[in-house]
């Protein structure tokens, strides 16, 4: 996909709602890819570390994917994340996945256990031949320290099922990633606030986000796909002025989920309230996560006020243009 030719697509990586008393959250799980359709999303990445799947069950993990591939009917790309903690288990994920006609199958990079580069690449390589299906890789940096060896990604180019690395690493890892890419195998950094910069000059033609995507965005007011609109067929000043305007909102989420990712403190609590406060099923989280507590939740409310976040009931919606 090139930029001038075709519109990049964005993708967004889901929480996993559960209720109450701790249990999957179905009717909220079908509430959100509702709203994953009606805001133009072209698929979502779930059971990843927006989805808590260190929290999830095997059983649980294939669940999410059986309710939304449900839901979605076909109307909206699923990618879902396979590591499992064993190989068999990923290829177990994997298959289920398979039959239920997702997208793509998403291995992270090892976090313990093979993460030299001859056993990075042997296990990486050992899941991809074993499934017959596309797939995506992650690499994870801000949250598992452990990237992915650049030598070790060129020769990953060589599988044909072999899509898209989604990378969280900084600005020169990135790079280094994007050009050991082969065979048109894409290369994406999922921070919405790099992505204007990354279509114009790296030319990145799909953004695999992280939730920026459904936190910014709502029904037809579409700022991302705007502006990517814009740029795609040439408005590059417009399009530019429009991603500009989305830094009130950028400073919130970098505040309450980037920073406290790069740190390694997991975000749910707060990209869960964030969802409760402007209409989606957030719902709570599972230790070792805690719940925000209710100074901080005031917080978070009068920071998405301030940014005059989608959403809200009092939020304003002006149409991108």
């Amino acid at each position: 996909m090139a930029i001038g030719q075709e519109i990049p697509e964005i993708w967004a990586a889901i929480h996993t709602p559960f209720d109450a008393s701790g249990a999957l959250d179905e009717a909220g799980m079908r509430r959100n890819v509702r709203h994953y359709i009606a805001t133009g999303l072209a698929g979502v990445f779930c059971n990843g570390l927006i989805g808590e799947v260190w929290s999830l069950t095997l059983q649980e993990r294939k669940r999410v994917i059986e309710v939304i591939a449900d839901e979605a009917g076909g109307r909206l790309g699923i990618s879902v994340v396979i590591s499992g903690p064993s190989v068999e288990e990923t290829i177990e994920l994997g298959e289920h996945a398979r039959r239920l006609g997702v997208s793509h199958a998403v291995l992270m990079v090892p976090t313990s256990g093979p993460r030299s580069p001859a056993q990075q690449f042997a296990y990486l390589h050992h899941v991809c031949v074993r499934l017959e299906m596309p797939i995506v890789i992650f690499n994870a940096r801000t949250a598992a320290g452990s990237p992915l060896d650049p030598a070790v990604f060129t020769q990953l180019c060589a599988l044909p099922n072999l899509r898209l690395l989604k990378t969280t690493g900084n600005a020169a890892e990135n790079t280094t990633l994007r050009r050991a890419a082969r065979n048109g195998v894409l290369v994406s950094d999922p921070l919405e606030e790099n992505f204007f910069d990354n279509m114009r000059v790296e030319g990145q033609s799909i953004l695999y986000a992280d939730p920026e995507p459904y936190l910014y965005q709502r029904g037809d007011f579409r700022p991302i796909a705007t502006y990517v609109a814009l740029l795609a067929s040439g408005r590059t000043e417009e399009a530019a002025r429009l991603s500009a305007s989305l830094a009130p909102q950028r400073i919130a989420f970098n505040k309450w989920i980037m920073d406290p990712l790069k740190r390694g403190h997991m975000p749910n609590a707060a990209v869960k309230h964030w969802c409760d406060l402007i209409g989606l099923a957030g719902g709570a989280v599972r230790a070792p996560v805690t719940p925000l507590s209710a100074a901080e939740r005031r917080e978070l409310e009068a920071d998405l006020v301030a940014c005059d976040a989608p959403g809200l009931p009092s939020a304003s919606e002006p149409t991108p243009s």
